[in-house]
């Protein structure tokens, strides 16, 4: 059951898919950001002030609450989800940051975002939901596309691709979690737990890295620290105006995004090979969005 102060917003597709865009466009400015940091600083850096200043928004939201005596949605039940869900962003945040250091951001992108493949095999071995045969034959035509990006067995083949393939499986069981959370608590309820927790862990992790940067480096960091909270908040409440497949459909416009970025920024851009795999991971990806109606 769903909280009765948790209030349901209608269904609105205009306002799902502007926020949806808004959401696909942070993310890419994220990786922007991150690619760019990775050259100077190491990845426990990033990642630290990636939740640190996540952390910081969230906690002004609440503060800002507290002081006008407003309900702050910081009890839950559930504690144990927003742990599970926490440790497997931040994992899927940690390999993510990694490979954009040695591959390319629509190559990232496009591997992080191969998320809906995994979920029916996850559904299928840990959760005992049952597919049918054109789910699978998704799924194939979409992996398909993930070896033509990756090319196992070849010269070009680069294994830090699979940190960025490794992220799409956490983001994949981060998903499920967030949606068995929506049943129970506020989003920035959700958000609360999600950051302090990858902060801390954050923190941990980079403590005995820590040095001084110059200020160039400080403000990559602080862009994507900005970019990557806004996603995630832009991602959140479109999730209140339409279901999970149309804004996970909605996702891929990230791709467009990422290639111009990639094009700008880094002088990068896909081969037909990798068009190839795009295309069928995009093919394979909306048609299992399209058959997950149990799931997620």
């Amino acid at each position: 059951m769903t909280p009765k102060d948790i209030k349901l917003q209608p269904t609105n597709i205009k306002k799902a898919c502007t926020l949806m865009l808004l959401a696909a466009l942070s993310f890419s400015c994220m990786g922007v950001f991150v690619k760019m940091a990775s050259q100077t600083t190491s990845n426990n850096m990033i990642i630290l002030f990636r939740f640190a200043i996540s952390s910081i928004y969230i906690w002004s939201i609440f503060g800002v609450r507290a002081l006008k005596k407003q309900k702050l949605h910081i009890k839950t039940k559930h504690v144990y989800l927003h742990i599970f869900r926490a440790l497997n962003s931040f994992f899927a945040m940690l390999f993510f940051y990694y490979s954009l250091k040695y591959i390319s951001l629509v190559e990232g992108n496009l591997l992080i975002l191969t998320n809906p493949l995994f979920i029916p095999i996850i559904a299928v071995i840990f959760m005992k939901i049952k597919t049918n045969i054109k789910h699978w034959v998704a799924i194939v035509i979409g992996f398909l596309g993930v070896i033509l990006v990756l090319r196992p067995g070849f010269s070009i083949f680069n294994f830090y691709s699979l940190y960025a393939l490794a992220a799409g499986l956490f983001v994949a069981i981060t998903f499920i979690f967030i949606r068995k959370i929506s049943h129970y608590d506020h989003h920035h309820t959700s958000m609360l737990y999600y950051f302090t927790i990858a902060f801390l862990l954050s923190l941990f992790v980079s403590i005995f890295e820590w040095k001084p940067l110059d200020l160039k480096t400080y403000l990559i960091l602080l862009g994507t620290g900005f970019f990557g909270t806004f996603y995630q908040e832009f991602l959140i409440r479109a999730s209140s105006y339409a279901p999970s497949r149309i804004n996970s459909s909605l996702m891929y416009t990230s791709l467009i995004f990422s290639t111009i970025f990639s094009i700008i920024f880094f002088k990068q851009t896909p081969d037909f090979i990798t068009w190839m795999g795009i295309f069928l991971v995009l093919i394979g990806s909306l048609l299992t969005i399209k058959a997950a109606k149990k799931i997620i």
